[in-house]
């Protein structure tokens, strides 16, 4: 069985050497080998495939060397990285070591192509920092990513660590998050749950390495002023508009047992008849709503940039209810209401305020999110 899988295998590894694709055709000319150490196809074929893959590689290292391009090296690592890896694969597949007696080891050229590569990367950071440090924010950000692009290449290499987060710094805007005010005549309410959890998330959220959000006192710790302002208010608001409703219906059962009957002196049967209940169930609804404006303004300017209204609601409800007559007249929702005799205490204003502002919270992360997403 292993023999006819092998075959078409086979078969593949072979077009992929006839097409000039030498570096499928080492591969897995190593992986069947692995599997089928005798398999005279596969041992032709790495034969073949190992040094053309090797010439090939080296003409298209030459090439990138002579290229214009300013990030040549990458492309010099990543050949280097695959004459490598055949290097590592033939020494762990004894039957493919028999073929390539002497591969060939790159591990010093992929060393000096990594450095390079990272000092390529280093010095335009230094040139895209240049810029951003002169206010050109996509520079800054360009910057940053050819410190990190540096830091992957050769981890620690040189001051990149420092430049990076030092870009990112002229990269980021700032958006200051204001107290949101509250006006309620009648009602002693506070939004700092909604505000401080508002604060938390976008703080914390991985919407872009390159914006911050901070409060007003925060603001003032910085050494630099706010790029945007995030004004949010609450147009109208309504806590604890009660609604209660009475239904009062009629119930008859048939069919119930209602007592039994002797036959003899020894046996009974039931008696069926009619049962009947009048039912008294309450409904009370408590309503609590209101709608968040939201701008995001130019700090510097006073533009606003974009505007939003988010509304929010927030049903609490109360069932009770109690009857006169027969209890087995009742169905399974009357039962339900029947749980309760009394109505319960309203919940605080407070609680239903935070309630409705829920589903405002999600929408507005959302938004925002959605705003500042790959800034």
């Amino acid at each position: 069985m292993l023999l006819i899988a092998l075959l078409p295998a086979c078969r593949t590894t072979k077009k992929a050497y006839e097409r000039g694709d030498y570096e499928t055709a080492v591969f897995n000319s190593i992986e069947r080998l692995r599997r089928s150490p005798n398999n005279k196809k596969s041992r032709e074929t790495l034969r073949q495939a190992y040094p053309d893959m090797v010439a090939t590689l080296q003409g298209e290292i030459n090439d990138a060397k002579l290229s214009p391009d300013p990030l040549r090296w990458e492309r010099v690592v990543r050949y280097y990285e695959v004459l490598n890896r055949a290097y590592d694969e033939i020494q762990r597949a004894p039957a493919a070591r028999q073929v390539i007696r002497n591969p060939q080891n790159f591990q010093t050229d992929y060393n000096q192509a990594l450095r390079q590569a990272a000092e390529v990367r280093y010095t335009m950071g230094n040139q895209a920092l240049a810029a951003g440090k002169a206010g050109d924010r996509e520079r800054a950000k360009e910057a940053y990513a050819h410190f990190q692009r540096a830091l992957e290449l050769r981890p620690g290499y040189r001051d990149s660590e420092r430049l990076m987060l030092e870009a990112q710094s002229y990269a980021t805007l700032i958006v200051e998050i204001e107290p949101i005010p509250m006006h309620s005549r009648s009602l002693a309410l506070s939004n700092e749950f909604f505000e401080n959890q508002l604060t938390e998330y976008l703080a914390t959220a991985p919407f872009s390495p390159f914006v911050r959000f901070v409060t007003v006192t925060e603001t003032q710790a910085l050494s630099r002023d706010p790029d945007h302002i995030l004004q949010m208010s609450f147009d109208d608001f309504v806590v604890g508009q009660a609604y209660v409703k009475e239904t009062v219906a009629q119930r008859i059962r048939d069919s119930v047992v209602v007592g039994t009957h002797k036959v003899t002196e020894d046996s009974t049967v039931d008696v069926y008849g009619k049962v009947e209940a009048e039912v008294h169930r309450f409904r009370k609804e408590i309503s609590s709503g209101g709608l968040l404006d939201l701008r995001i303004l130019d700090a510097r300017t006073g533009a606003v940039l974009t505007q939003r209204k988010f509304p929010g609601t927030f049903i609490w409800e109360d069932r009770w209810g109690f009857f006169q007559g027969d209890k087995r007249a009742l169905n399974d929702e009357d039962k339900q209401y029947m749980r309760k005799q009394r109505e319960s205490p309203n919940p605080p204003p407070q609680d239903l305020f935070i309630e409705f502002t829920k589903p405002i919270f999600s929408q507005v992360t959302q938004f925002v999110g959605a705003y500042y997403r790959d800034r």
